[in-house]
């Protein structure tokens, strides 16, 4: 008797399997995300767990003025996030954490392409205030201007370092 062969995708009614396959689709989907830090405060906390809907490399939908995104932490110089950085003003390595460790930010949409870049927005736009901004670009600012790292120091968050948009915030980690 020839052994049987298991089915890569489930059948409908096999309900455990469509379950699996609905809980891999959401992963890819969604995060769940850990604010640390007081840059969103208070509308975000440091410990906070927010919801976060994961944007492909090229959708851009649902980034919206207003809205909160999740994108790759950038230092003061704009370098690319993979680079490194000699000098400090970049987010501290916890303990236990591993070198090379991807370091995210959590910031609010106040421009999108085609809007006019607000004045008084520090060093990086100082130039650019009232001019449209550019298409693919963003500008983001913390909700805690007094402890944020946004577009007053990097400029433009570009579309490609957005990893996805809050949805939610979720209840506390127990």
């Amino acid at each position: 008797m020839w052994p049987t062969r298991r089915r890569l995708f489930p059948s409908a009614s096999d309900p455990v399997g469509t379950t699996l396959v609905n809980v891999l689709l959401a992963r890819r989907r969604l995060a769940v995300i850990t604010v640390v830090g007081a840059s969103m405060a208070p509308s975000y906390r440091s410990g906070d767990r927010v919801l976060v809907r994961r944007l492909g490399p090229r959708g851009g939908g649902g980034i919206e003025r207003g809205g909160v995104v999740v994108a790759a932490w950038r230092p003061p110089s704009g370098r690319p996030p993979g680079e490194p950085v000699v000098t400090g003003g970049g987010p501290r390595r916890r303990a236990g954490e591993r070198p090379g460790a991807r370091h995210w930010m959590i910031k609010r949409v106040v421009a999108g392409p085609g809007d006019p870049v607000p004045a008084g927005l520090g060093p990086a736009l100082i130039a650019d205030a009232g001019k449209p901004v550019p298409r693919e670009r963003f500008v983001v600012l913390g909700d805690n201007a007094a402890h944020s790292h946004d577009s007053r120091h990097i400029g433009y968050l570009e579309r490609g370092d957005i990893i996805g948009v809050v949805v939610r915030r979720l209840a506390p980690h127990r």
